[in-house]
């Protein structure tokens, strides 16, 4: 690889080898086509900004948003279902919605998972969910769809959603969902099997599980025995509630008596119980209407309803307001060119994306202020096993209970664009201060960090042989998403003068060292570029965890330049120049990202995926890092 000559830098690659004749002296590209690169995905990342909040016209309405995470059909059909009882979906909305169920089917009838595989749960809701609206189940595509299910089981062998929608509707017994013990409500919030150790979501869903349960609840949806696989005339498949073994064998044998246990005599007890979950799910629902997402918010609204609440309560009004706001545009993966779909996502617009936005985009003063305007300002759940005081920002807007560590982290990154002379700069400084120290509370005892709450990936209950077990915590210790949020929270500490002389930040670099990054979930650009910026931070240059890292990452450069993907590609230009000076690979990467705009103007605008406007967040922070190293383009 030759050295190439750049500005007045002599430009080294840590493993670029030099060659023996001297390069010649050749013509740049002005910095103004850099420059230009740099403002056309700044003004992408404004548009999806302004995408991503709804407008209200003159009469008061509003128009939904653009989502900026993209989910799969699984919200938008339970809302479909959900709407059988409240009837608060418009007709546009509700054919908007199955615009996207429909078109989110696959040839072969199924509908797929994230990695593009065929899911059981998700193809029978959009069968059930199509049925609902009165498509006919004799058509091509809903044969199909109904195969699959069958092929893979059956709807009662799906997810714990789909058989809790099943039971609602009167297709399964409720024996097939996992019996909660009623006295596990009376726990004190310390002890490790009360309901208020498992994660932030699981609460929001286990809550108004157990109202729906011991109602039990019924709602009068359409027919969707046809996905319902039988051994033998109106004989179920039952589906297995524990894992097979010996612990699998007891933990079943425990969930029939505390089935047996509801039917005898308790006196006060399941009263007591049914009275503290319906607190606890009052006391869950947050500033936005909500509760922790979607999902828990859709329940939590049904359960309200199981308690009697009528459709013009303040709550149910509130939740279905929410609801709405977390509906939005998305573009057809297949098709880009045609009309946007109505999809619900899982959230209100992310705190973590919008922060990001504001940080990609033109210097906007007023988005400044909005954002410091998030901060938590009130006590919250998380604080239960974190000694830290109030600080950090939510993982929406106007969501008040739960902290969010990546949102944090996001939102420090955004302020680092305040000027010292700023008038923000005073407010900024106290808002990073107490940030900071949220994040450090906020580390586990094997050195990663929590996103939401400590503890939240090592639940006591998951330890059980439940085969629902996995929605009790958020994900595993040593998930790729633990490791790119460990890799986030320790660079911003980085930013701001922590080092590995301190033990915390010696103890998270340590555990990000003892994953595995041969792992194929840890094997990408995008983690990698992370890990070389948090270890460029938080050690010294000549680190063997940052050597590894780098070394890892220039092997994935490919013959134009690129790193993959526009997101790869930018990625890996920002965790190359943390791990060393400008070198040929990161101008050749360069290179490619402002050819692949000019010759697409509109690919940061028109971006499908999952997170649509990652492209226009990623390219921006790449060139404006490239720039102020000093880098041009070598033609």
């Amino acid at each position: 690889m030759r050295a190439i000559a750049a500005s007045n830098t002599t430009m080294l690659g840590i493993h670029s080898i030099a060659s023996s004749t001297t390069a010649p002296s050749l013509p740049t590209v002005p910095r103004s086509s850099l420059a230009s690169a740099l403002a056309q995905a700044e003004r992408a990342a404004a548009t999806w900004r302004t995408r991503a909040l709804p407008l209200r016209s003159d009469d008061g309405s509003s128009t939904s948003p653009w989502l900026l995470h993209c989910p799969d059909v699984g919200p938008s059909c339970e809302m479909l279902l959900a709407d059988r009882l409240f009837h608060d979906l418009t007709a546009e909305e509700r054919e908007g919605l199955l615009t996207f169920v429909r078109r989110s089917q696959d040839e072969d009838g199924c509908w797929k998972d994230a990695q593009g595989r065929p899911d059981l749960s998700l193809t029978a809701l959009g069968w059930w969910a199509r049925r609902q609206a009165g498509d006919d189940p004799q058509s091509d595509s809903m044969v199909r769809a109904q195969r699959i299910v069958h092929a893979l089981g059956g709807a009662q062998r799906g997810n714990f959603t789909l058989r809790l929608w099943l039971a609602m509707a009167g297709h399964v017994p409720w024996s097939y969902l996992p019996a909660i013990p009623g006295e596990l409500f009376l726990l004190p919030d310390h002890v490790w099997l009360s309901p208020s150790r498992t994660s932030p979501w699981a609460r929001g869903m286990l809550t108004p599980y157990y109202i729906l349960a011991s109602a039990p609840a019924r709602l009068h949806l359409s027919d969707a025995s046809p996905l319902l696989l039988e051994r033998r005339p109106e004989t179920l498949v039952a589906p297995r509630l524990t894992r097979p073994g010996l612990a699998g064998d007891l933990l079943q044998a425990f969930d029939r008596s505390v089935r047996l246990a509801r039917k005898l005599p308790r006196g006060a007890v399941p009263r007591w119980a049914g009275q503290r979950a319906e607190q606890r799910l009052h006391a869950m629902q947050q500033h936005h209407g909500g509760w922790f997402g979607v999902q828990p918010t859709l329940l939590s609204l049904l359960a309200l309803r199981v308690l009697g609440a009528t459709s013009n309560d303040p709550r149910v009004r509130r939740g279905l307001d929410y609801l709405r706001r977390a509906r939005g545009w998305v573009l057809d993966p297949q098709n880009p060119a045609a009309p946007p779909m109505l999809a619900q996502g899982l959230t209100t617009p992310p705190l973590a994306a919008l922060a990001r936005l504001i940080d990609a985009g033109p210097q906007d003063e007023a988005a400044l202020r909005w954002l410091l305007a998030q901060e938590l300002t009130e006590p919250g759940p998380w604080q239960d096993r974190a000694d830290a005081s109030v600080g950090g920002w939510p993982s929406e807007a106007a969501a008040g209970q739960h902290l969010d560590v990546l949102a944090t982290c996001e939102a420090l990154q955004a302020l680092h664009r305040i000027a010292p002379a700023s008038p923000l700069a005073g407010a900024a400084w106290a808002s990073t201060r107490r940030a900071l120290d949220v994040i450090v509370a906020m580390q586990e005892g094997h050195g990663g960090f929590a996103r939401f709450e400590r503890g939240e990936a090592q639940v006591f209950m998951q330890r059980f042989p439940w085969t629902d077990a996995d929605l009790l915590a958020f994900g595993s210790p040593g998930d790729a998403e633990h490791v790119r949020l460990s890799a986030a929270a320790l660079a911003q500490l980085g930013y701001t003068g922590f080092r590995t002389d301190d033990d915390r930040v010696e103890r998270g670099v340590r555990w990000l060292q003892s994953q595995s990054l041969d792992a194929p979930a840890l094997n990408d650009t995008q983690l990698l570029a992370s890990l070389a910026e948090t270890y460029a931070a938080t050690c010294s240059r000549e680190h063997p965890a940052l050597r590894d890292v780098e070394r890892r990452l220039r092997g994935r450069q490919r013959e134009d330049g690129s790193f993959g993907s526009l997101v790869d590609t930018a990625a890996a230009i920002r965790g190359l120049l943390a791990a060393g000076e400008l070198c040929v690979q990161t101008i050749r990467a360069a290179r490619n990202l402002v050819d692949t705009l000019a010759k697409q103007p509109d690919v940061l605008e028109h971006a499908t995926g999952a997170e649509p406007a990652a492209a226009a967040c990623a390219t921006s922070q790449a060139l404006r890092a490239f720039l102020a190293a000093g880098g041009t383009l070598a033609s």
